[in-house]
């Protein structure tokens, strides 16, 4: 039974749907009915992702990047590979020191094209459901982020910025860009189509360019490095400026309509940006195929 699986990546997509399925279904009714436990009350809980109660979610959010995005890549690896599911996720390989800091830098100097295409997308006419979701969405981000208070800082970093960060990045880059690639022969195409379908996954189409675009350079991260250490470390950089950004704005009294504009950037600073990311990103490259060539990956 484990050798259909392990010779064949039309049936390992197959398991990763099915264990998706199953957990999203069961992440949310394991989570409401652990929720008192943490001492939510039924009334809270009915309420839902609210903005006016942060508490309760991001207690919903660190269930779902665990139970939804990080636990069925695991399971379905370890159900496949056992031992060498570490191997086949790309996650038994310590990224090279200095590459994860151009990473990190790379992703910094990448902010000024990130917003704009940001601003580009949200010209873009949609219907009215998604813009109501969107602003949902929105508003809910701003209820948990939008705090000058450190401690909510350091809470949002875990919460927001790194456990989404490993969770997303073990499924959609860990396994399924590995076995798009190993199905198709293409990694290329299964850059793409699991950046899209990342962007696609977040229901928030104001932002699905800018989604698409981190989530192909986090594909490429690992293509180029053979360590999903790198697309972590990438996203979470990520996550974590837009973090730090909010937290910096509530301690000088900014509000978010007047950050929002502070987002604005012109086509000459993004293609300026863009630019000197690249280099670095072709930088990164560069180092990480002499690295793979002195120490080759198991496949």
């Amino acid at each position: 039974m484990k050798k259909l699986f392990t010779a064949n990546p039309s049936m390992q997509l197959l398991l990763l749907l099915f264990v998706f399925s199953a957990a999203l279904m069961l992440t949310g009714v394991v989570s409401v009915a652990l929720a008192p436990v943490f001492g939510f009350s039924p009334l809270q809980v009915q309420d839902g992702l609210s903005p006016s109660n942060p508490a309760l979610a991001r207690y919903f959010l660190v269930t779902q990047s665990v139970g939804v995005f990080m636990l069925p890549p695991v399971l379905a690896a370890f159900f496949i590979f056992r031992k060498r599911s570490c191997i086949f996720l790309s996650a038994a390989r310590c990224p090279d020191q200095r590459s994860a800091m151009l990473t990190a830098l790379a992703l910094i100097l990448a902010v000024p094209f990130i917003s704009f295409s940001a601003n580009v997308n949200a010209q873009l006419p949609l219907p009215e459901w998604a813009t109501r979701l969107d602003h949902d969405a929105t508003e809910l981000f701003a209820a948990l982020i939008f705090s000058p208070d450190v401690a909510t800082l350091l809470l949002n970093l875990l919460v927001i910025a790194l456990i989404p960060a490993v969770g997303e990045e073990l499924l959609f880059r860990g396994y399924l860009q590995r076995a798009l690639w190993s199905w198709t022969k293409k990694p290329h195409l299964a850059i793409f189509v699991s950046a899209v379908t990342f962007s696609a996954i977040h229901l928030q189409l104001e932002g699905f360019i800018p989604r698409f675009l981190l989530g192909a350079l986090f594909g490429y991260l690992l293509y180029w490095s053979g360590s999903l250490w790198l697309p972590i470390i990438a996203h979470f950089t990520n996550n974590a400026l837009s973090v730090v950004a909010y937290f910096y704005a509530a301690r000088r009294g900014a509000d978010i309509e007047s950050l929002e504009v502070e987002t604005s950037v012109s086509a000459l600073l993004a293609l300026a940006s863009v630019f000197v990311a690249a280099n670095l990103l072709s930088h990164i490259q560069r180092r990480e195929k002499l690295r793979r060539r002195r120490r080759p990956y198991p496949a």
